[in-house]
């Protein structure tokens, strides 16, 4: 077997040995948003902790920014989220406030 054939062979069987991402999960990034960010949030704006993510001077314009402030939010607050939990969050808060698409 030529050398370029054993590493496709080898790719393809160690890609089917790494753990499969799954897809975002927007309901579980509801709950732990609920969970975690609710109480903070609805200190911050005065009981509506919904006006975080649609006031008129909001800090968040892109997924990226969103990613960012997800980790703002993780340091100021000690609240830690896997990479798994984040992506349900994004995904969360991006179909229910921002709709930037992806």
């Amino acid at each position: 077997m030529s050398p370029d054939k054993r590493l496709f062979v080898f790719l393809l069987l160690s890609s089917t040995l790494l753990p499969a991402a799954r897809a975002a999960n927007p309901e579980n990034g509801k709950s732990l948003h609920d969970a975690r960010c609710r109480s903070c949030h609805t200190s911050i704006m005065n009981g509506e902790p919904d006006r975080i993510y649609t006031r008129e001077n909001r800090r968040i314009h892109s997924l990226a920014g969103l990613r960012d402030q997800i980790s703002r939010c993780e340091a100021n607050t000690g609240i830690r989220l896997d990479a798994q939990q984040t992506e349900d969050v994004i995904d969360y808060l991006n179909r229910q406030f921002y709709k930037f698409g992806h």
